[in-house]
């Protein structure tokens, strides 16, 4: 792991991932591997047994760990079109693009589904779920699905306080959260939190390399289910059967990524598990919003119990607004070797851009007061007050 007072002549990644990796998860891939070797195989099943651990779950407890070639969405979508069967109907609760993109996916899979949208900024709580539940328009919803963390503004959601509210008072519904974004870096107990269905990824807080993702998934609901995919290669159950009959892949699977993952996996616990990464990237984000805060930004989210630590989302004051580009900005942090996420939210009602900033993969409380004195270079750079005001 590359110690805090380390530099790299590389740019560091300031996003929610892709991110920045170790030396050691970059080595780990550097050489081939068969996609049915035995050595191979064995990265597979200690991959998802130790994924079914980061769940705080296992296969005593009824959960199965099925992995997933592509990006984080190749298992939203594997998870949604393989979980609700042909005459089910999903109450989709959102608060960002994350959330809207699982109605694009049921509409492109012919599932049934009604969305209940809340503001970006805001997150999804318990109160919004059961008033969503009560909507007419939530008649015969048989599964519901949220995000955990909303990377689009770096929301947190309510989640755990919603499967223990669908436990005790509608029972008979299914319950599916993307992780993506969460998983590694905020606990997200499977079981205990009544969650019958997860997705994460390998790119974000296990800070492994994109290539992979997987679902974890309650057993008796992925069996009850089984033949109503809607896709061949997104079968979640087909891909589940056979990895559990011969071990492998149903198709090519991303093998220099799983390798890199597994080396990701291990730093993961050497850094203490989730209270590490957790810790770290707490710090980090502490860092960073003290100091964007004394440069004069503000905040897209208000409340900041609402705020993650994954990524965070800043805006300038309206008084700054004729001076502000976005693109000079993202441009100008790049030359001197920090990357931030390159794309700025639509503007507001006040004709205001916010932008976003990620604290997770290899970064560390120094990386974050560097990028924090480049911030300020750049604000002096395309002559603007500093502090913003």
């Amino acid at each position: 792991m590359r110690p805090a007072s380390s530099s790299t002549s590389a740019a560091l990644l300031f996003t929610p991932g892709p991110l920045t990796t170790s030396a050691a998860v970059k080595q780990r891939m550097a050489h081939d591997v068969g996609s049915r070797d035995p050595d191979f195989l064995a990265v597979a099943k200690r991959t998802r047994e130790r994924l079914l651990r980061v769940a705080e779950t296992s296969t005593e407890q009824g959960y199965e760990c099925i992995l997933v070639q592509g990006a984080g969405s190749m298992a939203l979508e594997s998870m949604l079109g393989s979980a609700i069967p042909r005459n089910g109907k999903l109450l989709i609760v959102s608060n960002g693009s994350y959330g809207e993109r699982q109605e694009k996916m049921c509409q492109r899979l012919g599932i049934d589904f009604v969305a209940a949208r809340n503001p970006w900024n805001e997150p999804v709580t318990v109160e919004i779920v059961k008033r969503a539940l009560q909507d007419p328009s939530a008649e015969g919803v048989t599964h519901i699905s949220m995000v955990h963390h909303e990377t689009t503004a770096g929301v947190m959601n309510q989640v755990q306080e919603v499967g223990e509210m669908l436990r005790a008072q509608f029972p008979k519904l299914k319950f599916l959260v993307d992780s993506i974004s969460s998983f590694g870096g905020y606990r997200v107990p499977a079981n205990e939190w009544n969650i019958h269905y997860l997705c994460g990824s390998a790119n974000k807080c296990i800070e492994g390399v994109p290539g992979f993702a997987f679902v974890v998934a309650h057993r008796d609901s992925l069996l009850e289910v089984e033949g109503c995919a809607r896709s061949l290669v997104l079968d979640l159950q087909d891909q589940w059967r056979f990895m559990e009959k011969s071990g492998q892949f149903r198709f090519t699977p991303p093998t220099q990524a799983m390798l890199g993952f597994e080396q990701a996996l291990n730093e993961w616990d050497e850094e203490g598990g989730l209270d590490g990464r957790h810790g770290r990237y707490m710090t980090n984000y502490t860092a960073l919003s003290k100091g964007m805060e004394a440069l004069g930004f503000d905040y897209l989210v208000k409340d900041p119990s609402a705020r993650g630590c994954i990524i965070t989302t800043f805006q300038v004051p309206s008084s700054a607004k004729d001076k502000w580009d976005f693109t000079r900005f993202y441009d100008l942090l790049k030359d001197r070797g920090f990357m931030i996420y390159p794309a700025s939210l639509p503007p507001n009602e006040h004709g205001i851009t916010a932008f976003r900033v990620g604290n997770i993969g290899q970064l560390f409380p120094a990386d974050v007061e560097a990028f924090l004195v480049q911030v300020k270079a750049v604000m002096q750079e395309m002559d603007l007050p500093v502090p913003l005001r």
